[in-house]
């Protein structure tokens, strides 16, 4: 009788511990002191702007848009692509031929000549998850190609172009059952990996990761930067031949890491999730409150140096996910809210 009153009492003490891990982890006992070096104004609508890239010579932003909320109601609405001019500010909805189901994700742009810009869209389908190519001609979209492989990418979350059709792409479950997905986040197993596509099949390049989410290139484009927000850090990669990928170093931000882009310094900036458990309520619940957090990291010779520019109790923007330096502007996206934010420096 005593042994098993002590067996329950052990088995009770470990899942507390274990509960006060996880909440320690998922950033749940930071206290948020809205803070921020810039001013900024939100642009609306755009019902989920989760991811953005910018064509540093035009200037023109491109939004990922989809409406998840009602999506999750039953409403298959399908999402779209924004243009946004960061210079004349005018936000426009892309017209498009696609003629499929489309709730997009994570985009990367290419341009192969100057008058050959090519976008490629992580697309959630009913039927399966796809890349969906278009090519960009002023505010239309025109649908090339689907580049699917079901077997292996299942779960797509964000891409980055090597060159026209070869892209590295983050699968950020190794589950397919939405049991096997809960396990791995709440677990924290490093079951997800990268994927590339070299223009006619996929390959794992790199695996071990806890949710591989945002993924890019250095501006050198020797290393693959890959973000992990359950891992609390971007992992560093260094391309090899036949791209391969050796693994460098894990950059510690203590935040969930979302996607990650390069500004044309070389500084790189994520849109965070400063506590993730928060973010996963608020995905359910639209009355959760979830705060944002936009960090940049600077690279010298032998290290690198994080720090916290935007970080918000979601009165300007909840669940940030994306943020894009562009001279002296910050654009930053979310995955639920209907607007994003257009930040100049203080």
């Amino acid at each position: 009788m005593k042994k098993s009153i002590i067996t329950i009492i052990v088995l009770i003490f470990i899942f507390i511990v274990f509960v006060i891990k996880t909440l320690y982890d998922a950033g749940e006992f930071k206290t948020i002191n809205p803070s921020s070096n810039y001013s900024c104004k939100p642009v609306d609508s755009i019902p989920g702007p989760e991811d953005i890239v910018i064509d540093y010579n035009s200037g023109i932003a491109y939004i990922s848009s989809d409406d998840r909320r009602a999506f999750a109601r039953g409403k298959n609405i399908n999402g779209a692509i924004f243009s946004y001019n960061t210079k004349t500010k005018v936000l426009n909805k892309m017209e498009s031929n696609f003629p499929f189901e489309f709730h997009p994700h994570g985009i990367d742009l290419i341009a192969i000549t100057k008058d050959k810009l090519l976008l490629y869209v992580v697309n959630h389908r009913t039927d399966g998850h796809y890349i969906e190519k278009f090519i960009i001609q002023g505010n239309n979209l025109k649908y090339i190609k689907s580049i699917e492989d079901q077997n292996l990418m299942f779960s797509p979350n964000d891409l980055v172009m090597i060159s026209e059709d070869m892209f590295y792409v983050t699968n950020d479950h190794g589950n397919k059952s939405a049991f096997g997905k809960s396990l791995e986040e709440y677990l924290q197993l490093a079951n997800s990996y990268v994927l590339f596509y070299d223009g006619k099949q996929f390959n794992i390049k790199a695996q071990d990761i806890k949710y591989a989410n945002g993924v890019t290139l250095s501006p050198d484009r020797s290393k693959l930067f890959v973000a992990s927000p359950v891992g609390k850090c971007i992992k560093v990669y260094i391309l090899q031949k036949d791209y391969n990928l050796k693994f460098l170093y894990d950059i510690q931000c203590n935040t969930g890491v979302d996607n990650i882009t390069f500004d044309r310094q070389g500084t790189l900036w994520a849109g965070c999730h400063p506590k993730l458990l928060t973010f996963v309520k608020h995905s359910k619940d639209e009355q959760a409150i979830a705060p944002s957090e936009i960090i940049k990291i600077t690279f010298t010779d032998s290290s690198y140096k994080k720090e916290t520019e935007f970080l918000d109790d979601g009165k300007l923007i909840q669940s940030s996910t994306v943020a894009v330096r562009y001279n002296s502007s910050l654009l930053i996206g979310s995955v639920f809210d209907n607007h994003i934010l257009d930040c100049s420096s203080k």
